[in-house]
């Protein structure tokens, strides 16, 4: 029992500290400029296998129609894929292969199987804790693709995807992406649904070892059960695999306009700008500040404010504020309202575009 557990926290320490920055691609306001596909399996590993079919086959075919959908309607956006040919790809790398691209979003495509072929229908995933059987038993085989990289056992140290305890790191692991991944997820489910008229399994949670490295909003879609007949005549034919591209592509196109629309996001680079400089030349605001991060957040809708957050990089952090005003009685005022949502917010200062001391920007206030 001692040794699993070590075991397990190995595992947890490999994968949580091991993890890269996300990716830094979003830069501007709320504009969502590269996406990487990533078709699940290749070369020696084929996925699920029905007669002659391969899932490997399969999941690039859709992965291309896929990326060919997006860059003919986005012409300046950037299309990544883990794979083009049938070529092997580690599960780790696939994630560095996005966030080396300052990828906004990874989409894994796959196929299920089951031994029962009345089983069918999609179901789309996102990173987190199982929280079915049926769940974990996707996760397990859809990570054995492991076993066919080189020293997998070292590189992976120990974990193994055939094992129930090896999944325990996921009940620890925070995914920061999981709202913006939820929202992607429920519109490519509910899009595959109605054009493929296949049965829905629902939006779920499970531990995938390709969406761990991803440093973006990311899922992994299971387009359909190659076991099942009717399932399988869609996964093959050009015409299903169409209905299949085009169904994540509506997706995503809907996804993209609501993020670069309601977007709460606002980079100082984006030429937005605060109040008018005072009478002395000295451009300074207060405000309230709610959150802070090294790395970017991009929705804080778990905050429950109605008004817009705004961002302010510098020193290594992003750190994220309301309630601007030159006014220090008014900004009190308004950190005593945040304060009932957020027990640990505080007033800032900042002067052309950046933190000064509130001491300071109250003289400043008193020059008026």
């Amino acid at each position: 029992m001692v040794n699993r557990h070590i075991l397990v926290s190995c595992v947890l320490i490999l994968f949580l500290f091991g993890l890269p920055e996300r990716s830094r691609g979003q830069e501007s306001l709320g504009k969502i400029s590269c996406i990487c596909i990533d078709a699940g399996h290749g070369g020696s590993d084929p996925g699920a296998i029905q007669g002659k079919y391969r899932e490997k086959d399969i999941t690039l075919a859709v992965a291309l129609k896929l990326g060919k959908l997006i860059e003919n309607a986005y012409p300046d956006m950037k299309v990544i894929y883990t794979r083009k040919t049938d070529v092997a790809v580690d599960l780790w790398e696939r994630g560095k292969i996005a966030n080396k691209a300052n990828a906004q979003l990874f989409i894994s495509i796959h196929v299920n199987k089951f031994a029962k072929p009345t089983a069918r229908g999609v179901e789309t995933y996102v990173l987190g804790l199982h929280k079915s059987e049926a769940s974990l038993e996707v996760a397990m085989r859809e990570n054995e693709a492991i076993h066919y990289e080189k020293d997998y056992s070292v590189k992976y140290d120990g974990f193994d995807p055939k094992k129930a305890e090896s999944y325990i790191m996921f009940n620890f692991m925070k995914n920061s992406f999981l709202t913006n991944s939820m929202a992607l997820a429920s519109g490519v489910q509910k899009q595959l649904v109605a054009n493929t008229k296949m049965p829905d399994r629902e939006v779920r949670q499970a531990g995938f070892v390709v969406l761990m490295n991803a440093g973006m909003p990311s899922i992994l879609i299971e387009t359909g059960f190659i076991s099942n007949p009717s399932d399988r005549a869609i996964l093959v034919s050009s015409s299903g695999q169409d209905k299949l591209a085009k169904s994540i592509f509506n997706a995503f196109k809907a996804y993209k306009d609501t993020m670069e629309k309601n977007s709460v996001v606002l980079s100082q680079a984006s030429g937005a700008k605060e109040p008018a400089s005072s009478a002395d030349g000295k451009d300074y605001f207060y405000a309230v500040q709610v959150a802070s991060s090294v790395k970017r957040i991009t929705d804080f809708r778990y905050l429950k404010l109605r008004e817009k957050v705004k961002e302010l990089k510098g020193d290594g952090r992003y750190r994220y504020y309301v309630g601007v005003t030159k006014n220090y009685q008014q900004v009190l005022e308004f950190q005593r309202n945040v304060r009932k949502k957020i027990k640990d917010c505080f007033i800032i200062a900042v002067s052309n575009g950046k933190l000064i001391p509130v001491s300071e920007a109250r003289k400043l206030e008193a020059k008026k």
